[in-house]
């Protein structure tokens, strides 16, 4: 206590040199944490992503050519059913509209619901099969999910978000047993209302959900419109499903030549058909993904390092090489203070520890106010700043932020390890070098 309340009074003797002290370090934390909360969301088990650490996708069907030329397609409900549906190293897998894995929603997606003459509502959709509702666990405020029966029954029916229940039928009233009529397709009846979740969460958010059909298309009978999004229990059945899908691939191709013809390739190269490229769970797919050049191109681990530390050293090593600076200079004017006390007995130890403190209550000031102005901006300016670092169409319209997106204890914990990094980065060096003369020339010093 004694050393925060001499930190206190420094803070008041010196106001400049706090001020900017404190400013720089708001700063710095400010753009630490949203960038942060931007990874948090679209990394961290958020609802209704609960399971996004046993979660991988499969964008499509993929053929490879020999000469380096690579085509990709979506699946078709054949392909759900024969390949992945039956397999033992699967927990949970359903086909779905939206392009998994991608942060990405995609003009199939978009369609309209009449709420009456002449007035239609646009509408993110999702066709599944009732796993899907395993994967993401949605919560719901009335009714329940369809299952499995009414799938393979092709009954008519849907979930759908209490906002659209809401813009459809009226507040407090339930719309479980009402029918929602699409601009194109059959009336579909509503079984459930589940709470809308939020557009940042791109491979679960949509308005209207719906059975998945066995839509026919032309070419091979596994093209189709579908991605897959599936779990597993463990880094055991991962593996396992990678070699699984690889002799799957390798007799589909056998038996099925045709399916090859998806793409053509100038020169008839030898081709391949690939179903677990890229095959990792949500955090390592997402931050591979982002960071591709292009729909089909891969990225290494040390791509990934190489970039991340890259956006370290400008939010952290930078800030502190400039708040460095400004600890040195302010050591050379307290030189002779240092001297005087090394004199009388002190330990450079123990004065290390008070420029550490002191220099760490003026860090954790700013990283308060640094925290405080990360929220303000991420929720005031939402569309502006995550737009940045989300590329979904829906987020055309402020996007939901959620609590548990801005006060997770995981972002408590990073703020904090933020805060001390800062610290240590800026005032031990010079406070160490300055420390290390000798009392004579310290004590000769100009202040």
């Amino acid at each position: 206590m004694k050393v925060i309340r001499q930190a206190l009074a420094l803070i008041r003797e010196e106001k400049l040199f706090s001020s900017i002290y404190i400013v720089g370090t708001a700063l710095a934390i400010a753009f630490t944490m949203v960038m942060a909360v931007v990874y948090y969301i679209k990394l961290a088990p958020v609802y209704p992503e609960r399971n996004r650490a046993r979660t991988i996708y499969f964008e499509g069907l993929r053929i490879e050519a020999d000469n380096g030329a690579k085509g990709q397609t979506g699946f078709s409900a054949q392909a759900y059913e024969e390949w992945f549906k039956p397999s033992p190293n699967i927990e949970y897998c359903s086909p779905t509209l939206l392009a998994a894995g991608t942060g990405k929603t995609l003009g199939k997606c978009h369609s309209f619901v009449v709420r009456g003459k002449d007035d239609y509502l646009d509408v993110v959709r999702n066709q599944v099969s009732a796993d899907f509702f395993h994967i993401y666990e949605y919560d719901f405020v009335s009714g329940r999910p369809f299952t499995s029966k009414e799938v393979d029954d092709n009954e008519k029916v849907c979930v759908i978000s209490d906002a659209l229940a809401e813009r459809l039928f009226g507040k407090g009233v339930d719309a479980v047993g009402k029918i929602v009529e699409m601009e194109s397709g059959p009336e579909v009846r509503v079984v459930g209302v589940f709470r809308g979740g939020s557009q940042l969460t791109p491979d679960s958010y949509a308005d209207i959900i719906q059975p998945f059909m066995n839509a026919v298309v032309m070419g091979s009978p596994y093209q189709g419109i579908y991605s897959i999004v599936a779990t597993v229990k463990d880094d055991a059945h991962l593996q396992a499903l990678n070699q699984e899908l690889d002799d799957v691939a390798a007799r589909t191709q056998q038996a099925h030549p045709e399916v090859l013809d998806a793409f053509s390739f100038g020169g008839d190269p030898k081709r391949k058909l690939v179903l677990t490229r890229d095959m990792e769970t949500h955090p390592m797919h997402v931050l591979k993904t982002e960071n591709r050049e292009g729909s089909l191109s891969t990225v290494t681990g040390w791509q990934l390092i190489k970039h991340y530390a890259g956006i370290l050293f400008v939010l952290l090593f930078v800030p502190a090489l400039n708040l460095c600076g400004i600890v040195a200079g302010r050591m050379e004017r307290r030189s002779a203070e240092m001297a005087v006390r090394k004199t009388f007995g002190a330990r450079r130890s123990t004065l290390l520890s008070q420029v550490v403190t002191e220099n760490l209550v003026l860090t954790t000031i700013g990283g308060i106010i640094g925290l405080v102005l990360s929220w303000t901006a991420i929720y005031g300016l939402r569309t502006q700043i995550l737009g940045m670092f989300f590329d979904n169409s829906t987020l055309s319209t402020a996007p939901i932020v959620e609590g548990e997106m801005l006060f997770a204890p995981t972002l408590f914990i990073g703020a904090f390890v933020a805060v001390l990094l800062l610290n240590l980065l800026a005032a031990v060096v010079p406070a160490w070098w300055s420390l290390r003369k000798p009392i004579v020339e310290a004590m000769m010093e100009k202040r």
